[in-house]
This record gives structure tokens, C-alpha cells and sequence, in this order.
């Protein structure tokens, strides 16, 4: 783990030294998403999800860029921020992902989405998803 961390330390350092938009949102969903959960705080790997998500939009890498907001909206389940404000952010990502058409991404998290209606007792049927 502790190779593992210096590893990804050093990736974000060159990442930032090059001042290159490519490969980032890649290099900040690889780490956050395998490697940093291991060494640093939860709450601490929202924000580089949501860069990733801006830099792959800015450098037309959707299918990352859409990975980085899905596990963002995994990070604020873990860390338990309030149902509504997931379900809200499951709402305005999954119109994203579905005009994107970036549909492995929008399965999983439409399973979050569900989860969220099953939780806060707002879905009559707790296996298909039915929106509001």
C-alpha cells in the first residue's frame, strides 16, 4: 500500500509539473478510485472525482469523465451525506450520462440511484428504477 501511494503521488507530481490535461481524469480515477481509498480520508477523494470529471469534458474523454462523476456520487453514499442530495446528484448525472450515451455508466448508477428511493422509502417497486 505504501509503494502503491508513492506511486500515485508521484503520478499526480508529473501529472502537475507537465500542466497536461491528457491523461488526467484517467490518472485521477485510477488513483482515488484504487488507491487512495486505502491511505486517505474518504471525504478527500470527492473533489479530485469531480476534477477528473472536468478535465476529461474539457479533453472529450466522456467515458472517464462520466466513471470519475458515478464514483463521486459512491463517495457521498460512503461518507453518508443526506439521501435527497444523492438522489438529486443521481437525477442531473444520469441526464448527462443517458444524452452522452454512456450506458454502463448510467446502469450503475441508476443501481445507486434505486438505492437511494429504496432507502429514503420513496419507490413502491425497490427493484426498477421509476424516477420520481
Amino acid at each position: 500500500v505504501e509503494t502503491a501511494q508513492y506511486i500515485g503521488e508521484c503520478a499526480l507530481q508529473m501529472q502537475e509539473r507537465l500542466k497536461s490535461e491528457a491523461g488526467k481524469a484517467k490518472t485521477l480515477l485510477v488513483l482515488h478510485n484504487f488507491v487512495f481509498p486505502h491511505v486517505k480520508p474518504l471525504p478527500s477523494l470527492s473533489k479530485p472525482f469531480l476534477e477528473g470529471y472536468q478535465s476529461g469534458m474539457r479533453t472529450g474523454d466522456k467515458d472517464i469523465s462520466m466513471w470519475c462523476l458515478f464514483f463521486n456520487i459512491t463517495v457521498l453514499y460512503i461518507i453518508g451525506k443526506p439521501l435527497e442530495v444523492i438522489e438529486q446528484q443521481c437525477q442531473a448525472c444520469n441526464a448527462q450520462m443517458v444524452e452522452l450515451k454512456e450506458e454502463d455508466q448510467g446502469s450503475c448508477l441508476r443501481m445507486h440511484w434505486q438505492l437511494c428511493f429504496n432507502l429514503m422509502g420513496s419507490s413502491n417497486n425497490t427493484v426498477e428504477l421509476s424516477g420520481k
